[in-house]
């Protein structure tokens, strides 16, 4: 039987540090994980402006698609999911309050967090 290690909370603020800097880099954007009208553009995925969950998937696993699986991908997102009063993370991100501003608060607040945790 294996057993799973929960992710450090350093690393996962890292990966929000990384998700936050992706967003900065090439922007934020609501209803899917990545733009995809940038997507069909030619433009690589890497470089389509994302929401949260796709700038935390960039960071983890270098494209906004899921890959499933990861528990640091999924710590990360429940990280920020447990600091936002939505259903859920992409319900959040969703939202018309939601923008590259309150993103990347919310990416660094609680990066924030997580180190004074740690």
């Amino acid at each position: 039987m294996s057993t799973v290690t929960a992710p450090a909370a350093t690393d996962i603020a890292a990966v929000l540090d990384l998700a936050h800097d992706h967003i900065s880099t090439v922007g934020y954007c609501k209803k899917y994980l990545y733009d995809t009208r940038q997507a069909s553009t030619g433009l690589p995925l890497d470089k389509c402006s994302v929401d949260l969950i796709g700038a935390i998937n960039v960071a983890v696993h270098g494209t906004p698609r899921h890959v499933g699986g990861d528990p640091l991908t999924w710590a990360a997102e429940q990280a920020l999911a447990a600091r936002v009063d939505a259903p859920s993370l992409a319900a959040w991100c969703d939202y018309p309050g939601s923008s590259k501003t309150t993103a990347l608060a919310l990416l660094r607040d609680t990066a924030d967090a997580l180190r004074d945790t740690a």
